[in-house]
Formats: C-alpha cells, sequence, structure tokens
C-alpha cells in the first residue's frame, strides 16, 4: 500500500527534518523547470502533496491514525495447510448455536371460523328467548317460604325493603313483619322473576320491578345473535360480532342466576 511515507521515501518514525530533507532532495529532481518527463511531473505533485500532510503536526497525527484504522480493518490472512483445508472443505458446517427467528403472524382462517360462529349464534339466541319467555309468559302461583329481609335502593336513591323467599326475590316499600312465615307471589318457572307478592292474610304488595336493565341486556344479546346469522356478513364481522354476544351472555347469566 502507497502511503505519504512510501512517497517521501521515509520511515514513518521519520522525524520533521528527516521528511523536510527527503522533500527537497525529490522536489529538486522532478520539478518541472528541472525534468521535461511527465512522470516526473506526477511525481511531483505527490510529493508536494505527501509533505503538506507530514510537515504539520496535526495533519500528520490525523493521517496516522487513518493509516492505523485501515490496516487494522485490512488484516492478511495466514496460510492454511492444504491438508486441513481440504478436511475443513468437506466437513460440514457446525449447526449455529443461535438463530434469531422473526415472527410471522399467521393469518386466521376467517370462513372456518366464521361458519362455527354462525352455528354458535343459534345457541345464542337460546337464552335471551328463555329469559323473555319465563318473565312474560311462563308465570305461576306458588307458596313462598320467608328467607330474609333486608333494604336496597334504585337507581332514583328511594329505598326499598328487599325480600328473599324460596320462590324469587323482589322489592317493595311495604314493611313486612319478621314474624311472616310465607308469602303467595306470582313468580316465573325457570328463573323465579317474581310479579307479584301477597301476605298470608292475603294483603297484596306493592312490588317493585328492578328487571329494566336485564331486559335491556336481553334484547341487546337477542340482537347480536340475530346479526351472526345476516347472510351477507363479512367473516371477519361474523366472528367478532359473535366473540361480544358470547361476553354478553356470560354476563347475563351471571345476572339471571344472581
Amino acid at each position: 500500500m502507497t502511503t505519504y511515507y512510501t512517497v517521501l521515501g521515509v520511515s514513518e518514525q521519520a522525524t520533521p527534518d528527516d521528511i523536510r530533507r527527503a522533500y527537497r532532495r525529490l522536489a529538486l529532481l522532478t520539478h518541472p523547470d528541472r525534468t521535461p518527463d511527465p512522470a516526473a511531473h506526477q511525481r511531483f505533485l505527490a510529493v508536494n502533496e505527501a509533505y503538506e500532510a507530514l510537515s504539520e503536526p496535526n495533519r500528520r497525527y490525523f493521517y496516522d491514525t487513518q493509516l492505523r484504522e485501515i490496516r487494522n480493518r485490512v488484516r492478511p490472512m495466514h496460510s492454511v495447510p492444504s491438508s486441513f483445508a481440504a478436511r475443513t472443505h468437506r466437513r460440514p458446517p457446525p449447526p449455529p448455536i443461535w438463530r434469531r427467528r422473526s415472527y410471522v403472524p399467521k393469518r386466521l382462517n376467517f370462513p372456518v371460523y366464521a361458519r362455527k360462529a354462525k352455528r354458535w349464534g343459534k345457541w345464542l339466541a337460546v337464552l335471551p328467548v328463555l329469559i323473555l319467555l319465563d318473565f312474560f309468559m311462563l308465570r305461576h302461583y306458588a307458596t313462598a317460604t320467608f328467607i330474609s329481609i333486608g333494604t336496597s335502593r334504585d337507581g332514583a336513591g328511594n329505598l326499598y325493603n328487599w325480600v328473599v323467599t324460596s320462590q324469587g326475590e323482589f322489592n317493595t316499600v311495604a314493611e313486612i313483619p319478621l314474624s311472616t312465615a310465607g308469602f303467595r307471589v306470582l313468580t316465573s318457572w325457570l328463573f323465579k322473576f317474581v310479579h307479584e307478592a301477597y301476605l298470608p292474610d292475603g294483603t297484596a304488595l306493592p312490588v317493585h320491578t328492578t328487571s329494566g336493565s336485564l331486559l335491556g341486556f336481553t334484547g341487546l344479546l337477542l340482537l347480536l345473535a340475530a346479526t351472526t346469522q345476516v347472510k351477507h356478513l363479512s367473516d371477519a364481522a361474523r366472528v367478532n360480532v359473535t366473540i361480544v354476544a358470547s361476553v354478553l351472555a356470560v354476563i347475563l347469566l351471571l345476572m339471571v342466576l344472581s
């Protein structure tokens, strides 16, 4: 590799005086006024460039630093015996100890899931239909045992007596004697929705219905279940609607059973 030191013919440990003397000698030999040789003219330009870089301490320091970096990057390869090279060439490379794996998200097969979601949507519609039938139609009179009594408030802050019986629960503003053994109630067959309540002597108790939120969730679930059966609904939308309806069905079931 040609360097400014080789152009001037000095070593890399040369002193400033050595560099100055080498430049003067070469400048006299290659100056255009002393020789008409074109090659000598080109060498004269190279000598001047080398002297400008090495004559100033700062420029020489940076040049030496760059020279060391170039030599460190380009390292000579050591010769390998032919027999060892042949054995190495025949031997397969060892498996990597660690390999970086890139995560490629898998695309969901929505048509397959959409068919299952459509079938599941039909089963989801059973729960709201049962709740509505039980609330509005499947009613009967039954004798209920008095279990406990407490207090509750509605959304407006009104205070009620919360009565728990063996045939369901109801809220009323009437005072309930603790000696009451039981009630006669109009309740539903499945989820024990109490619509009417009477004391043993036949006195009717005003029943405050608190099933507004329950019926709202029931209607919403029925709407979502019907949406899963829409013919022109996309597969992705059908799957997403089914997931939302399933979560709502769990919430509604907990509300009914509690």
